[in-house]
């Protein structure tokens, strides 16, 4: 029994790796087929430096509007401590998750939350125009062979499980909690499922952050990056969003307005779908490899919850500024042995 028992998770095993090794395979020859040519590289260098020249006016842009949402903040907390909900012992952000936690999330944005909501919906964009784009661009311009392209189309598609193993801390991939502590993405995925689920949540970071940075800029997306519900903020919601799309933010419907809550679900979703839909076709095509199971294909068709958790958490922060030499690597180049990469264009909104 023992000696079957062995022999079957060799047999698996095997089977995984041919098909990891078939998966990479092809993606490699996707990433080839849709690289950049020169006349294209050039034409994206001249959208980045269209996006620095535009990177001024939105920090500024952003200032302001920080400075217009704070005399509204400042009458939220004069009511809430009349009301006597505030509290001097906590921090704001406490005082205000104590408040969602009472009248439930849509409450952010609605009176007396909103202003919060609003502060801090500018303040999150100010430090990703200050802090966060500008090492991009400057990468980007300086390295015009191998640029952080954002203008292509996403081929990954998601891997079968490992064979069931027993991991020890020592094995587990940096973004999975140790024995010390620690998580960068805490999406609570240690034990057998812990590559996967930790290169899936990866992914997804990643394609969050080329759909933010291409649909930020005028030069990269055109009047698309003119979109209310990043520029105007949370208060669009009551006044524009609701009315025209009732209860079901799940639609899609009036993309113009959406918030950014309800716009990066919907990238998740289509992110998601869209790479089921390859997945599916590429495992059809190859009948042979080992293919995910039902449940690894989500049937329900939405991203595994935990990473919805965690982008919500990670995107709800003011990111850090990035190292580009992080970046540049994450991302690849436009040369034979690393091309470069582009992301999932499934529509500029």
């Amino acid at each position: 029994g023992m000696g079957a028992s062995a022999s079957s998770a060799l047999g698996e095993t095997a089977s995984w790796e041919e098909t990891i090794e078939a998966i990479e395979e092809y993606e490699r020859q996707e990433w080839n087929r849709i690289t950049p040519g020169c006349s294209r590289l050039a034409i994206y260098w001249l959208q980045t430096l269209c996006c620095a020249l535009e990177l001024p006016l939105r920090i500024l842009y952003h200032g302001i509007a920080c400075l217009m949402a704070l005399p509204f903040y400042e009458l939220a907390v004069l009511h809430l401590q009349r009301q006597g909900v505030w509290s001097t012992d906590m921090t704001s952000q406490q005082n205000f998750d104590k408040v969602l936690d009472v009248q439930g999330r849509d409450a952010q944005y609605y009176w007396p939350v909103l202003p919060w909501t609003q502060l801090e919906h500018h303040s999150i964009w100010f430090m990703m125009f200050f802090n966060y784009f500008p090492p991009l661009i400057q990468y980007n311009l300086t390295h015009p062979c191998t640029p952080f392209f954002v203008d292509g189309s996403d081929i990954t598609i998601y891997r079968p499980r490992k064979p069931k193993k027993q991991f020890k801390a020592s094995e587990l991939c940096p973004c999975c909690p140790s024995e010390k502590g620690g998580s960068c993405c805490d999406c609570a995925c240690c034990g057998e499922m812990c590559d996967q689920s930790c290169n899936n949540c990866c992914l997804l970071t990643f394609a969050m952050g080329i759909r933010y940075l291409r649909s930020s800029f005028v030069g990269l997306s055109g009047y698309h990056a003119l979109q209310c519900g990043t520029l105007c903020g949370p208060c669009v919601r009551c006044a524009c969003y609701d009315p025209c799309v009732g209860g079901n933010t799940d639609r899609g419907c009036c993309r113009l307005c959406e918030v950014d809550e309800i716009r990066r679900r919907r990238w998740l979703r289509e992110d998601h779908i869209q790479k089921l839909m390859r997945t599916r076709a590429f495992f059809d095509a190859h009948p042979h490899l080992l293919r995910p199971t039902d449940e690894e294909f989500s049937v329900a068709q939405q991203p595994d919850p935990r990473i919805m958790r965690a982008m919500e958490q990670a995107l709800s922060q003011p990111p850090q500024q990035a190292s580009m030499e992080g970046g540049s690597r994450g991302y690849g180049s436009s040369s034979s042995s690393s091309p470069a990469r582009s992301p999932n264009k499934s529509g500029w909104w």
